[in-house]
C-alpha cells in the first residue's frame, strides 16, 4: 500500500526540555520506514519516555484515509486496556473500596460458574495475575462456555480475558456504576487522559480513532464500532501521549501508599514454565529474574532492573507500553496493522535497542508468528 507517511522524527515534546537528551540512531527512520513497507502498517505511534519524562514522540501514516497520524490520534491497542483496569483496582484497594482478596462471589457470579464451588475462591487479586484457572474467553471451550481447567489460586499462569471481565462485573455489582465511569473517575480523568476510553460508544463518536486496516495495509471500509459495549480486557482506545502519561504516573507519583505501589511490581504467578512463554537452553537464556506476572503486569527482571510491561495482540492493533521503575525510562509503541505482533518488537529494537525483555517476545515470536 501506498501511503504518505509523515514523521516528527526529531520534534522534542513541548515541556520536555529539561529531560535527558534522546537521540535515536541516524538511520533509524530509514530502518522505521522499512519496517512500515515490509509488514503493511497504517499507522505508527512512537514515544520514549527518560528518567520519567516524555522525551521523544514520532508519528508515521494516517489515522483514517486523508487524515495524518498525530499527538492526538487514538490507536486500539487491545490488551493493553489490562494494566488500565489493573491499576484501577489498586487506586480502588488503596482508598478501602475493595480488597483484593475479598470474594467476587458476594457481588458477582459469572452464569457458567454457578454450578463449581471453586467460583467462591475468585479474588480481584487472583482474576488480575492470570491465577483464575480459565482459558482466554469462553469462545475456545467447545460448548462455548466458561469453566475451570485448573483450581483458582493453583500457581499455574493461564493468561486469560474472562477473568478481567469478571473483575469488572464485581466493580460494577459493587460500586453501583458502569465500569466505563469507574475507570473514567479513578484513571482518565485525575490523569486528564482526553484521549483515551475503554467504551465503544464513545470512540464511535470520535474523529481522531484510527481505523484499522486489512492485510494489504489498506483502511477497512466495513469496521463498525461495537454498540453498548466496552471491555476490562481489550479494546483501549488511547493515545501514545495519554499512556506514556498513565505509565509516568503510575510508578512515579505518590498517588498510592508504598505499600500497594510494591503489589504492583510483585510476583505472583511464575511464567518460567509456562508452554508459551517458557525459559532455558531451548528458548530464552537466562531467563529473566523476577519472570512472572503481578497484578495486571508482565514483570521481567535483568541485572537486578525490573521492567514492566503490557503488550496487546488482535485482529489490526499491536501495542507494548514499558517501564522501569528504578531508572523512570520506558517506551510505547502502537501499531495499526494486521502483523503488530510482529512490528513492535522491531520498532522497539530500532528505538530504544538496549530493552533486555525484547528476547523473550523474539523467542514468543519465532516460536508461534509467521514471518511470511
Amino acid at each position: 500500500m501506498k501511503v504518505l507517511f509523515c514523521s516528527i522524527f526529531t520534534l522534542l515534546i513541548a515541556g520536555c526540555t529539561t529531560a535527558p537528551d534522546y537521540d535515536p540512531e541516524p538511520d533509524a527512520n530509514s530502518r522505521i520506514l522499512n519496517v512500515i513497507d515490509e509488514y503493511d502498517v497504517g499507522t505508527l505511534g512512537i514515544g520514549i519516555i527518560r528518567e520519567g519524562k516524555i522525551v521523544w514522540t514520532a508519528y508515521y501514516g494516517e489515522q483514517s484515509s486523508g487524515f495524518p497520524a498525530g499527538s492526538d490520534t487514538m490507536f486500539n491497542t487491545a490488551s493493553v486496556n489490562k494494566a488500565i483496569t489493573a491499576e484501577t483496582a489498586l487506586r480502588l484497594h488503596d482508598k478501602g473500596v475493595i480488597d483484593l482478596d475479598e470474594p467476587i462471589s458476594e457481588f458477582y457470579i459469572h452464569p457458567d460458574l454457578s454450578g463449581d464451588d471453586r467460583h467462591k475462591q475468585l479474588t480481584p487479586r487472583i482474576l488480575l495475575s492470570h491465577q483464575a484457572g480459565f482459558l482466554n474467553w469462553p469462545f475456545e471451550y467447545e460448548d462455548g462456555k466458561l469453566a475451570f481447567i485448573d483450581d483458582p489460586a493453583s500457581g499455574s499462569y493461564h493468561y486469560s480475558g474472562i477473568g478481567f471481565r469478571i473483575f469488572a462485573k464485581f466493580l460494577e455489582a459493587k460500586l453501583g456504576k458502569p465500569f466505563p465511569q469507574i475507570v473514567e473517575e479513578e484513571i482518565f480523568r485525575p490523569l486528564d487522559m482526553q484521549n483515551a476510553t475503554n467504551s465503544h460508544d464513545k470512540a464511535s463518536k470520535l474523529e481522531n480513532v484510527v481505523i484499522p486496516v486489512d492485510d494489504s495495509g489498506a483502511f477497512r471500509s466495513d469496521y463498525e464500532f461495537e454498540q453498548d459495549y466496552w471491555s476490562a480486557a481489550d479494546d483501549l482506545f488511547v493515545s501514545v501521549e495519554d499512556y506514556a502519561k498513565f505509565l509516568i504516573s503510575s510508578f512515579e507519583s505518590d498517588a498510592l501508599s508504598q505499600g500497594v505501589r510494591e503489589e504492583r511490581i510483585s510476583v505472583i504467578t511464575d511464567m518460567s514454565t509456562n508452554p508459551i512463554w517458557e525459559c532455558g537452553p531451548e528458548a530464552v537464556d537466562p531467563c529473566p529474574e523476577p519472570y512472572g506476572h503481578s497484578i495486571g503486569w508482565f514483570v521481567f527482571g535483568h541485572e537486578g532492573t525490573l521492567t514492566l510491561h503490557h503488550g496487546g495482540n488482535d485482529r489490526s492493533e499491536g501495542a507494548i507500553g514499558y517501564y522501569k521503575p528504578e531508572t523512570g525510562d520506558g517506551g510505547v509503541i502502537f501499531v495499526n496493522s494486521t502483523k503488530g505482533v510482529m512490528v513492535w518488537p522491531k520498532i522497539v529494537d530500532i528505538v530504544d535497542p538496549e530493552q533486555d525483555f525484547q528476547d523473550v517476545f523474539h523467542d514468543v515470536i519465532r516460536k508461534y508468528f509467521s514471518e511470511g
